[in-house]
């Protein structure tokens, strides 16, 4: 039985994907579906106004930026960007952030294709959505 009981355990440990792989779905430009804290929505985007841009370098360093979105198909934007860099620890994945003299991280708890679902330290969890533009041409 304690060898059962072991191997569950075992098995159960293994099917965490590697967190490296999600380094690959990262870069790009996300919408915000909705925010979660404590398994609760605290809330949910039925459209959001705001695109969060995503770019990563071979280096594993990388910058975030607030793009808007306009009508023409294009996105308005400032000079600002957050740099972060990217690290692994215990098969878990950070972006590591260094803004002026504060430092500070958020967890990427699943990236692929169709999802980015990101933790910052005070428990809150933002699930996002791969940016579709709106094509009014059509």
């Amino acid at each position: 039985m304690k060898q059962c009981v072991i191997l569950f355990f075992v098995i159960m440990m293994g099917c965490k994907p590697e967190a490296s792989q999600y380094v690959n779905f990262i870069e790009g430009y996300w919408e915000i579906e909705r925010v979660t804290r404590d398994d609760r929505t605290i809330k949910e985007f039925k459209i959001s106004t705001g695109i969060d841009y995503f770019k990563i370098n071979n280096n594993l360093s990388g910058y975030r930026k607030k793009l808007k979105p306009n009508f023409q198909g294009t996105f308005e934007t400032s000079e600002d960007a957050l740099s972060f860099q990217v690290k692994i620890e215990h098969n878990t994945l950070y972006l590591e952030y260094n803004d002026n003299a504060t430092t500070y991280s958020e967890e990427i708890i699943k990236a692929n294709a169709s999802v980015l679902v990101i933790a910052n330290a005070e428990g809150f969890v933002y699930y996002y959505k791969p940016y579709e533009s709106l094509n009014l041409n059509e």
